[in-house]
């Protein structure tokens, strides 16, 4: 099997962990980068850097992300983390700022549930786009401003990562 195939095969399986398959305990900044790295993988096919200690002292400087409790990352940490690491690909670190902040300001909102929400949309246009080339088939009707903004968003993110696919034998 040549590696685009191999490539493409990983992108269909891909499984954006949800709420409940992150740690249930604290993880040290080295634990942290390895259970994110191994994760978005897939993702990351051109070999670029998922994340470094460095990248997560930046976003924790940036108030992207909340600090460390006496230098251990919680679930929430490590939900906030994929988020960026998985935004990064199309937006700059004040754009996914903003976009957090959207998400945090709906009314009722529940960070557990976002991180889901975004995980399965996510999940859902990627295999989509990696399946059919398009999200032509993906009709989406959306409950309020913020939950499309989210699935636009979302969008980008996968149409980007499917355009890095379809150019690695260019």
């Amino acid at each position: 099997m040549e590696q685009k195939e191999i490539i493409q095969k990983k992108l269909i399986a891909f499984r954006c962990p949800r709420w409940k398959d992150l740690p249930d305990f604290d993880l040290y900044m080295d634990q942290v980068v390895l259970w994110i790295t191994q994760k978005l993988e897939p993702l990351y096919f051109n070999q670029e850097k998922i994340l470094t200690n460095s990248m997560v002292n930046n976003y924790v400087k940036n108030s992207i992300v909340d600090p460390p409790v006496k230098k251990h990352y919680t679930s929430k940490h490590l939900a906030y983390l994929m988020v960026v690491c998985i935004l990064k690909r199309c937006y700059t670190l004040s754009e996914i700022a903003n976009l957090i902040d959207i998400q945090a300001k709906i009314p009722g909102s529940n960070y557990k549930a976002a991180y889901d929400k975004f995980s399965t949309y996510f999940e859902i246009y990627l295999h989509e786009v990696m399946k059919k080339g398009n999200l032509d088939s993906i009709h989406s009707k959306y409950h309020s401003k913020e939950e499309e903004l989210l699935c636009n968003v979302v969008s980008s993110i996968v149409l980007k990562i499917y355009t890095e696919y379809y150019l690695l034998d260019q």
